[in-house]
């Protein structure tokens, strides 16, 4: 398959330094896109990019997006040195880490909207729902939501009572980060260790095909389709293993799918594509 490009823009047209990588990104309800990136955040709206409402004084190092979420009519932004709250109109709030209780603070990995509230993976907890510490990769596939952690756990999350282990991932004795999650064919789909897997509800297969075997850095999902970047490419499944895309794309880092566009983020810039 080839994809017809629909336009580029570089980091400063997107108002942001021109070394900026495009890290997050996340279509919200209000019908805007919002990118996150390591020197800041944009909004997309109407076609024209506006810069985030950060408060004023937000450091630098509080504008480093780490992961997005909406929920409820806000939208959640977890960054290298606190978290902000927007609910669409004037200036986000924002707040710093918090206390770890060992003399540091803890650290915000990832968000997601569960269908019954915002989960936050911290570093030392899961708020949100019972499971374990750092998750770093949230899923949902119809009600049921997924959690991947840094040591190599997969689990099943519930709104109410302890989550369920589907598997973890290790090598030479250590935990594999499941480093991405996706809900898509009636299967949940993981990136670990060097590989692209699936669950079906009772057994983790990866691929095996000669050459085949890639470990996604990013999914997105649309009806029929599952998105990834893999080996600085653009990767398909329409129910299958992926299969590459031809594209031309420059250190791809981030995608989604929002208008019926794909957009993936990238150092220096953010690429619209649309199957031909």
């Amino acid at each position: 398959m080839e994809l017809g490009c629909l336009g580029r823009w570089t980091a400063e047209e997107l108002g942001l330094p021109r070394p900026a990588t495009v890290r997050c990104l996340l279509s919200l309800s209000s019908g805007e896109l919002a990118l996150g990136s390591d020197y800041g955040m944009v909004l997309l709206r109407q076609g024209h990019f506006l810069p985030f409402p950060f408060p004023a004084g937000a450091r630098r190092e509080m504008r480093r997006v780490e992961s997005l979420a909406e929920h409820e009519g806000v939208l959640h932004v977890a960054t290298a040195r606190g978290s902000f709250a927007w609910p669409f109109q004037g200036e986000a709030a924002g707040r710093g880490l918090p206390r770890d209780g060992q003399d540091g603070f803890d650290d915000l990995r990832a968000l997601h909207a569960a269908p019954w509230g915002l989960l936050r993976g911290w570093r030392t907890h899961l708020e949100g729902a019972e499971g374990p510490p750092e998750c770093i990769a949230f899923a949902s596939l119809g009600s049921r939501v997924f959690a991947g952690t840094l040591d190599g756990r997969v689990v099943e999350l519930f709104y109410r009572g302890p989550s369920l282990e589907l598997g973890r991932f290790e090598r030479e004795g250590r935990g594999r980060p499941v480093r991405y999650l996706a809900g898509q064919h009636e299967q949940l789909w993981a990136a670990c260790d060097g590989q692209h897997l699936r669950w079906d509800g009772a057994t983790w297969r990866r691929d095996e095909r000669a050459g085949g075997a890639v470990e996604p850095y990013g999914y997105a999902v649309e009806p029929g389709r599952l998105w990834a970047l893999a080996r600085g490419g653009l990767w398909l499944s329409d129910g299958g293993w992926l299969e590459p895309v031809v594209v031309d794309l420059i250190r791809p880092w981030a995608l989604v799918v929002h208008g019926g566009d794909l957009f993936v983020g990238c150092k220096g810039g953010l690429v619209r594509l649309r199957a031909g």
